[in-house]
């Protein structure tokens, strides 16, 4: 099943890494075989440079980029809500700036899903070997035609109901959660998800990597990322306070979809 030109949108969301930037909008070229009615790019840094990097990298499948420069710092949340507010086809492929396709054919296969499973959220492309290790042996399963492995949201507090890793997913569930910037951040958003009824399906035949590893960029809306033991430890009491605070005011009970 191919999908028709007006099915999804491409958003990518980046912040100053334009290095990185071009190796995904290069593979994007190469890797996308489905045309998306629109691709967009928010720059969160405020270097409008970006639209060289995106003038450089031509069309991607027929379509102009098209890029936004945030005039100041939003946040990957908020930048993402800004982009998503264009989006007007049913599906949307989130992507940000440091990875790297490595075949074609995902698009297709992540609708069907899509459309067979209302309870999935979004189809992920990495390899599982790259996940969290409580991914790594999961069964794989077919569904609408296609491998993949399914994600148990009971397994962690708040994540495997969503994620801003590349993916395709529904502007409907979208509106349903958003607007992200609400929420907090990316472990909100899951947790957001999760107490919808959401899971997460993944490609079982890898289609993408991750590049930027040691190129974090620390988002102004977020959480610092720790660089030392210490920080570490108290991120990590951080979190244990507020889940215990989730659970005394009785907000951690997942609701049915």
């Amino acid at each position: 099943m191919r999908m028709s030109d007006d099915s999804f949108t491409l958003v990518i969301t980046s912040c100053g890494r334009f290095d990185l930037l071009t190796r995904t909008l290069a593979s994007l070229s190469r890797c996308l075989d489905e045309p998306p009615a629109r691709a967009i790019l928010i720059e969160d840094s405020g270097d409008a440079s970006v639209r060289d990097v995106a003038q450089s990298a031509g069309p991607l499948v027929g379509r102009p980029i098209e890029t936004i420069v945030n005039d100041r710092r939003l946040g990957q949340m908020a930048s993402i809500d800004r982009a998503y507010a264009m989006v007007k086809t049913p599906f949307i492929f989130h992507c940000e700036d440091d990875w790297e396709f490595t075949r074609a054919g995902f698009i297709a296969s992540s609708r069907r899903l899509l459309d067979a499973m209302p309870d999935v959220s979004m189809v992920g492309l990495r390899d599982r070997w790259s996940l969290n290790p409580l991914l790594h042996n999961l069964p794989d399963e077919e569904h609408a035609g296609e491998r993949v492995f399914m994600t148990d949201p009971a397994a962690h507090p708040e994540y495997f109901s969503y994620s801003f890793n590349p993916g395709l997913r529904r502007l409907s569930d979208y509106r349903q959660i958003g607007p992200f910037s609400a929420l907090g951040h990316e472990a909100d958003v899951s947790l957001a998800f999760k107490r919808a009824g959401f899971r997460m399906a993944y490609l079982s035949e890898a289609a993408v990597a991750h590049i930027g590893d040691d190129r974090h960029v620390n988002d102004p809306m977020g959480p610092k990322r720790p660089t030392n033991p210490f920080e570490r430890w108290g991120r990590s009491v951080s979190k244990r306070i507020k889940r215990v605070r989730r659970a005394v005011s009785g907000s951690g009970h997942g609701a049915s979809r």
